[in-house]
């Protein structure tokens, strides 16, 4: 977050006060209404994983897992995926282990959508972004690579010898970390075979294209908050999109920092959008979904106790005939 405020100056800043002012934030309500359904299709599509392992959870019980999982994300990275586990685990009374393993697959089945919208990007606006991004990449390597020729000698010996006490420490634990990783692998193989037992791939595969459809109409529809972004076409915002989700992806919580960063330089260096606007909408996308996830992740922390109150063993027998 430093690093991407220390240079605005006080004219920025009024500058981004103004685009903020302005702005039509009906298209942010709008983002978030699709956030939200994009989670319970998530919700929707991890039951249809646990289904062959054990038995089919509740999904009110899941979209609160879910909801909670993204809500620990913004806390540590990556934590999310063990909290919902955790929660559907607690309310279910399902295998921890055996959901850990759908969630491996799950987000193996994210990263393989993710190269598809990738490889889309790159077929419909490879020249935009191959030059900036070549260009931008040759210049961030020569000023690293300058910054270490005046690295005071002593920082060196001590980054090495940090580095090969990492690895004398890697190698005095390998047999506890060849169990987890043991684990690790019987966990995956479980989820494999989950996703070779669904009752439904072909509505299995419909719902995770969906999720990510979702994630490109979210960001979409926030460009036309503002007049000097409203003109990019969804291949444009498909661009934004992938970097941006190259930011959420980065080790900090709920990539904040790394996506402004991302965001703001492809609206800046490849579609020439003031730096008070790009800015302001980076921050605007961001900050939408956690207000998002803030407000319903709380609200499932609140009530799953008392949805399933009177359900000590399944706690979704009284809402599975709903669904």
């Amino acid at each position: 977050m430093y690093l991407i405020v220390s240079k605005i100056t006080a004219d920025d800043w009024k500058n981004i006060k103004v685009a903020a002012a302005n702005a039509n934030y009906l298209w942010i309500v709008v983002s978030m209404c699709l956030g939200l359904f994009s989670h319970v299709l998530r919700a929707a599509r991890w039951r249809m994983l646990i289904e062959p392992i054990e038995k089919k959870p509740g999904m009110a019980n899941t979209v609160a897992a879910v909801l909670i999982g993204y809500l620990a994300n913004y806390a540590v990275p990556r934590l999310g995926e063990v909290s919902r586990c955790g929660v559907l685990a607690r309310y279910e009374k399902i295998s921890f282990a055996g959901l850990v393993g759908t969630v491996v697959v799950e987000r193996g089945i994210d990263l393989l959508l993710m190269l598809v919208f990738f490889l889309l990007m790159l077929l419909l606006s490879f020249n935009k972004v191959y030059g900036i991004v070549k260009t931008k990449a040759t210049t961030i390597l020569e000023s690293k690579w300058e910054s270490l020729k005046h690295v005071n000698p002593i920082i060196l010996i001590a980054v090495v010898v940090v580095l090969i006490g990492g690895v004398w420490f890697l190698y005095k634990k390998r047999d506890s970390l060849f169990g987890f990783a043991k684990k690790f692998i019987n966990n995956f193989l479980g989820g494999i075979k989950s996703v070779g037992n669904l009752k439904k791939p072909l509505l299995f595969w419909l719902y995770s294209f969906a999720i990510w459809i979702l994630y490109l109409l979210m960001m979409y529809v926030c460009f036309f908050s503002f007049n000097e972004t409203a003109h990019l076409t969804l291949s444009d915002v498909l661009v934004v999109f992938i970097f941006a989700t190259f930011g959420v992806i980065a080790p900090v919580p709920g990539g904040i920092g790394a996506y402004q960063w991302l965001v703001i330089s492809v609206l800046t260096h490849i579609y020439f959008i003031s730096q008070s606007v790009s800015f302001t909408l980076a921050w605007m996308m961001w900050g939408s979904q956690l207000l998002l996830v803030l407000i319903f992740g709380l609200i499932s922390l609140a009530v799953l106790p008392i949805i399933n109150k009177n359900d000590n063993t399944t706690g979704s027998n009284t809402i599975e005939g709903t669904n």
